[in-house]
């Protein structure tokens, strides 16, 4: 469109188009409403939570629970004060004089690292048992009273548990934060000296962005530690936390892996410099691997932790952090807890430890009461330890799940694309393909992403594109019920006695063909007339000529609605019919052949019925003609009608009428005859060559033989014969062509073709005609 023409377009039919409803565009709509909640989604604080976060979160949860347990290496397991250990050791906590012996047990058996999930920050309380000799020796001391008290402050089981740690020296003990500073207030903690006791296992190898430090990350910071007693803690320079981070649900998907430490007073003043620290599972998994740790800061937060081997040797492993900036790690649930490799606390006291005892072992309290159940997408009764197991032998196993930095731009191009193609699709076919459609395109992706997405550990959403899909079809389906369904009603209540259900049922895939105006195709026209029809109407009643022609019509209107033909319309006795329209017919020559054929099968069954009720002899000539012809809807906004208009239906309905003249009943032009897909399937003879009234080039004309099959190679020779002649009589040979049409009439008696060609060759012999003279028959009437 130049650009004149397109500033003059009228500005409100433009905005008219644009916001034409369609089944398209509410498909459109749909896609545009799930990109922008996703988008909004992602533009959320980290901690916010909005439908879309749900939706994935449940999916998230799902789709572990489908794709079951898996199987872990055995490396790392849980250590278990269960029920039986509680039968064995009493009350929980237990006495801290336990541990020795557990301790030394594990060691013989193999065992190289043992977490704590379980804290010892106060002073364990003396036993009367183990204070009676202290007792008697501190009695004759004069100052009895500080005595008592120092002797109530310490415990022979906590001495016990930190030589028992020092013993075994690969114990890595947990601590918990304090996120949240009014925490703190009020409290008699010594903050400070518990701080203190994490020095030795803070991580030196961090990697600040140009210009910041650790104090600059205050979403990252906790100002307060809860640690073991002195006493126990010792000099031990392996710590790690024990915090487990729930979501906000309650369920545990994420491992926060390390953590900023800046201790305060109760008045919120800091009293250290702060230091980051890993978790319990992060600095087992480490020490395991005998590797250092490195944290990488950007801007907003940690950008990654990294894990440097010692001996250099063993390749650098870079841990896939959940990019909210918190240092967490999605965690690769394996199962329920029932299914993680576990020793009870009771069984290692007893040394009844298998020889596949695992080399890690989380200390944790499992039994009923110990009030340490954290949820996971597995279990509900999920206990704690686990998490650490499952975040250790992620680790070890490098078995992660991920959520890929390139996953927004995939989930954002998924709703693009799949919004665009199923409004596409959907506008085009019905409800129930459109149902299955979207089954078979969501069953897909679902396997997809269970096996190659999910199921390789990568977390991309899913829910959004499950739910625009679902809306799509329903949008669209709604849609079409109440707009584009009733337009296809409106096509099936205007063709139903027109046209073959078949068709209508095509037709109403594309009701728009229904607008008002046509548009240019190749078509095959049919005519037929009842000869004599006015003589046979002034010889029955109006009622009987109904019946009469209502019985006529009937088989004739069926046998063009099985053929996939258009019954254009009746025009008194005459009926008008079109093949290759309003859906496009490969062969519509040759169907609309064979039509005609069928109806005077079906015709002289009639008339043997109506010869035995009495009735008058009722017979048709019929006209066929193949080309472009205007096919549509002509009329008014008001009322119009599916038909065809053109020179070539003209010479169509000329053909009909010219039946009389050559005493045939099927005529047909050239273009029909030359148009035939099969035409060995039909027997035409050439008639003659025409000039019709109003045209102004001659057309060869056939007729359409019909015959028992038996006499089939009898009548070939009298098409042969026939056209013989005719050849002699273009020539003006005019003796030799009657002999000839003479011969045709042996074999055929009534062959009024040949009859005719005999009386115009008597006719033209005696007439002078002009030297250029080429044998067209002009007709000057219709």
């Amino acid at each position: 469109m130049k650009k004149n023409a397109l500033l003059s377009f009228p500005k409100k039919k433009l905005l008219h188009i644009f916001l034409m409803p369609s089944s398209f565009k509410t498909g459109l709509i749909i896609c545009f409403i799930s990109l922008f909640l996703l988008l909004r989604h992602y533009s959320l604080p980290k901690n916010a939570l909005d439908l879309v976060g749900q939706l994935e979160r449940e999916l998230y949860d799902i789709r572990f629970k489908i794709r079951g347990p898996i199987k872990m290496s055995g490396t790392v397991g849980a250590l278990t004060a269960d029920d039986k250990s509680i039968e064995k050791f009493g009350r929980w906590p237990f006495s801290r004089g336990i541990y020795e012996k557990v301790f030394q047990n594990l060691k013989k058996a193999g065992v190289k690292w043992i977490g704590f999930d379980v804290f010892f920050s106060e002073p364990q309380r003396r036993f009367l048992d183990e204070s009676i000799i202290d007792l008697k020796q501190i009695y004759q001391e004069k100052n009895f009273g500080a005595r008592l008290q120092e002797l109530m402050l310490t415990s022979p089981g906590d001495f016990s548990l930190g030589k028992a740690i020092d013993e075994f020296g690969t114990i890595t003990q947990g601590f918990y934060f304090i996120d949240h500073k009014f925490h703190l207030e009020n409290s008699q903690y010594d903050w400070l000296a518990s701080f203190r006791r994490l020095k030795n296992s803070s991580i030196d190898f961090i990697d600040f962005p140009s210009g910041k430090k650790l104090k600059d990350y205050k979403d990252l910071l906790s100002y307060g530690v809860v640690t073991n007693t002195e006493i126990i803690a010792g000099k031990s320079r392996y710590v790690g936390f024990a915090n487990n981070q729930s979501d906000s649900d309650g369920l545990i998907r994420k491992a926060g892996l390390v953590k900023a430490i800046e201790p305060t007073d109760d008045k919120g003043n800091a009293l250290a410099p702060p230091i980051v620290v890993p978790s319990l599972a992060l600095s087992l998994a480490a020490n395991y691997l005998e590797s250092g740790i490195v944290v990488h800061f950007d801007a907003v937060g940690i950008d990654g932790i990294d894990l440097y081997p010692s001996d250099n040797k063993k390749p650098q492993l870079k841990l896939p952090l959940f990019y909210d900036g918190q240092g967490k790690l999605l965690i690769n649930h394996y199962g329920e807890f029932g299914r993680l490799p576990q020793l009870s606390l009771q069984d290692a006291y007893e040394n009844k430890i298998p020889k596949n005892v695992p080399p890690i072992l989380v200390y944790g309290g499992t039994a009923t009461g110990t009030n340490d159940k954290r949820p996971s997408p597995f279990d509900e009764n999920f206990d704690g330890v686990g998490h650490h197991v499952a975040v250790i032998e992620n680790i070890l196993t490098q078995n992660f799940m991920k959520r890929p930095l390139s996953a927004p731009v995939l989930e954002i191009a998924l709703l693009v694309l799949s919004g665009i193609i199923f409004s596409y699709i959907l506008k085009k076919i019905n409800a129930i393909k459109s149902a299955i459609f979207v089954l078979i395109f969501m069953t897909s992706f679902y396997f997809i992403d269970s096996y190659f997405l999910f199921g390789k550990g990568n977390w991309y959403y899913v829910g959004m594109f499950y739910v625009q899909s679902i809306s799509i079809y329903f949008g669209i389906t709604i849609f079409k019920y109440f707009t584009e369904e009733r337009e296809k009603k409106k096509v099936k209540s205007a063709f139903q006695f027109y046209l073959n259900p078949a068709v209508i049922n095509q037709l109403m895939e594309q009701p728009d063909k229904l607008k008002l105006g046509g548009e240019k195709k190749n078509l095959t026209v049919f005519f037929s007339d009842v000869r004599g029809f006015t003589t046979i109407s002034e010889s029955l009643t109006p009622e009987k000529l109904t019946v009469l022609l209502n019985e006529y019509f009937t088989p004739m209107t069926k046998i063009i609605l099985d053929s996939n033909g258009l019954l254009d319309k009746y025009i008194g006795d005459a009926v008008m019919a079109v093949w290759g329209a309003p859906i496009p017919i490969e062969d519509h020559p040759d169907r609309a052949v064979q039509s005609s054929l069928k109806m005077l099968d079906e015709l002289e069954i009639l008339q043997k019925k109506w010869a035995q009720e009495g009735l008058p002899f009722l017979d048709i000539g019929i006209g066929l003609n193949t080309g472009d012809m205007v096919v549509g809807n002509m009329g008014s906004d008001q009322r119009f009608d599916y038909t065809v208009l053109g020179d070539a239906v003209n010479l169509g309905a000329r053909l009909e009428g010219i039946n009389k003249n050559y005493g045939t009943r099927i005529i047909c032009s050239e273009f029909t005859k030359n148009s035939l897909k099969n035409p060995e399937k039909f027997l035409l003879r050439e008639l003659d060559n025409i000039q019709v009234k109003g045209k102004n080039e001659p057309v060869r004309i056939y007729e359409v033989m019909r015959f028992p099959e038996a006499d089939k190679e009898k009548i070939k020779d009298l098409i042969r014969i026939y056209e013989e002649g005719l050849s002699l009589y273009r020539s003006q040979k005019w003796d030799e062509a009657i002999a000839q049409f003479r011969n045709a009439l042996k074999i055929k008696a009534e062959d009024y073709p040949s009859k005719e060609f005999i009386e115009r060759c008597n006719y033209l012999k005696n007439e002078g005609l002009d030297k250029n003279w080429n044998g067209v028959w002009v007709f000057k009437t219709k």
